[in-house]
């Protein structure tokens, strides 16, 4: 319903104009007149008034329209640091890592509860016929249990709780308590690694609108100096200037439809990366990128030593897998520490009462009709399944291997992934550089040929030469930026180190 809500006010404008229109003219529809008084008037005269009545009228018609009213809808543009805050809110996949998060911590906090929590209570009620005597005199015999009718029947009410409470397990609970908490600790740097995948994708469809963007402008500005060098070209043709024939102007042509064959590959390009965009930010309508020109990244290219040092201490990888491997070590103390029994207190408390039963007196008689016991004594449990429970341990510590297998993995993979990274950034920056200084030269050489053009110096022809050396070193240079900064971001994602992806520039395109 919200592009409804947008959209009422166009709507109602729309409807209110089209009444006006349609409303019929006034003094019942008679078209005005314009009054006159006197007689005959001289030519001069009634051309004067002539055209002080068209006036009134223009003036009278200029009241009877209504108001034209433009309304205009602008999307907002967003920044990329806005992109990378709406993402960090909305992306599912960091809902997703939220949620594995909310349950280990609530596994957590079952393993922080559950060895103070060892307590049942049962309660019943009801009614009963009533019970006379005692165990060695009784006029109630064991059929009068069975209620037959519904006469002199009493009510009854039974109370029982018993629990433990354990004073010494050989380290049970320290040692679940604690496998749970770096069970946490691991899905939060899944958290983490969910973040940096989510920001790296945003910056790298955000780039992915610059360069499009950027490829647009070199395509419309290129087709314009083609348009013009072709008429310039034509009109000579015509009044056969300087030499030329129709084999030049076929040069050019043919060289302006290539340029504007590639007129739809930025439009796919934004696309693309727009719609990416808003599924990453979750923001679908009213949507767009600020008008920037993707520049050099502003955070320079710092020695390998220094991500790889950032990603041994900041990297989510390495970090879950020595979670893990602390949650794994912890397993195997409780495992090994089941071996041993439970020491604690036991507790327990009873309370009945039936008034259609006669009390027993006797300590030695259990009264489970009418009593009140409560008591507390030192135990001990003890499972003794063993073997089993050796199995388990065998279990647990391979578990535990596994882990410190995938913490070297996670060590030496992502120092991998870091040096490709930083090489991938390293020649993107070399390429950026040189395409830069080609760039800057081929666009000196267009505006040589074309004040050459201007002056008589020079001729269309060589507007194609030097058109091409441009667009190609312009679209390589925006490639070179394109790589370069996703190559920073990456090396951002793969080390930790977020501070190191680049940022964008305020400056206008």
């Amino acid at each position: 319903m919200r592009w409804l809500a947008l959209a009422s006010p166009f709507f109602a404008v729309l409807l209110v104009s089209a009444w006006v229109d349609a409303a019929p003219l006034s003094d019942g529809g008679v078209p005005r007149t314009p009054k006159r008084t006197g007689g005959a008037k001289s030519p001069d005269a009634s051309a004067a008034g002539k055209e002080d009545d068209d006036k009134e009228d223009k003036a009278e018609e200029a009241e009877d329209e209504p108001p034209k009213v433009t309304i205009t809808i602008a999307a907002h543009a967003y920044s990329l640091d806005d992109c990378l805050a709406r993402a960090d809110r909305n992306a599912p996949q960091i809902w997703a890592a939220r949620g594995r998060l909310k349950f280990a911590q609530a596994q957590l906090d079952e393993a922080r509860y559950v060895p103070w929590s060892q307590w049942s209570a049962s309660m019943s009620g009801g009614v009963s016929p009533p019970f006379a005597g005692t165990v060695l005199y009784t006029s109630s015999p064991v059929t009068v249990r069975n209620i037959t009718n519904f006469s002199n029947l009493e009510p009854f009410f039974n109370f029982d709780i018993s629990g433990t409470v354990p004073l010494y397990t050989f380290g049970k609970i320290t040692s679940i308590k604690a496998a749970a908490e770096g069970q946490a600790r691991a899905l939060e740097w899944d958290l983490e690694k969910a973040r940096q995948q989510i920001r790296f994708d945003v910056r790298r469809a955000y780039y992915g609108v610059l360069i499009a963007r950027d490829a647009k402008d070199l395509l419309d500005d290129a087709i314009t100096r083609l348009d013009k060098g072709i008429r310039d070209l034509k009109r000579k043709i015509d009044k056969e200037e300087g030499g030329f024939n129709t084999f030049d102007l076929y040069k050019l042509q043919v060289y302006r439809d290539e340029v504007a064959a590639r007129a739809g590959e930025p439009m796919k390009g934004e696309r693309f990366a727009m719609a990416a965009l808003r599924f990453l930010t979750g923001v679908q309508s009213q949507f767009d990128v600020a008008n920037v020109s993707l520049k050099r990244p502003d955070k320079p290219l710092r020695a390998l030593v220094h991500y790889m040092t950032a990603a041994r201490l900041f990297s989510p990888d390495i970090n879950m897998a020595r979670s893990g491997v602390e949650a794994r070590r912890h397993g195997l103390a409780y495992q090994r520490a089941r071996l041993f029994p439970d020491i604690g207190i036991g507790a327990f408390g009873s309370f009945s009462i039936n008034p259609g039963v006669t009390p027993q007196t006797s300590a030695f008689v259990p009264d489970g009709a009418n009593h009140f016991w409560y008591g507390a004594a030192f135990g001990a449990r003890w499972s003794l399944d063993l073997l089993p429970q050796q199995a388990r341990i065998h279990q647990a510590e391979a578990q535990l291997e596994e882990m410190r297998s995938i913490e070297r993995l996670a060590l030496g993979g992502k120092m991998v992934e870091v040096e490709q990274a930083w090489s991938s950034a390293a020649e993107a920056k070399i390429r950026e550089e040189n395409w830069d200084r080609a760039e800057k030269k081929s666009k000196k050489w267009i505006v040589e040929v074309t004040d050459g053009i201007d002056l008589g110096t020079a001729d269309e022809r060589a507007l194609v030469d030097a058109l091409k050396a441009y667009g190609n070193a312009r679209i390589n240079h925006l490639t070179a930026l394109f790589d370069y900064s996703t190559a920073m971001a990456q090396l951002a994602q793969t080390s930790g180190w977020d501070d190191v992806a680049p940022g964008l520039s305020t400056q206008k395109r």
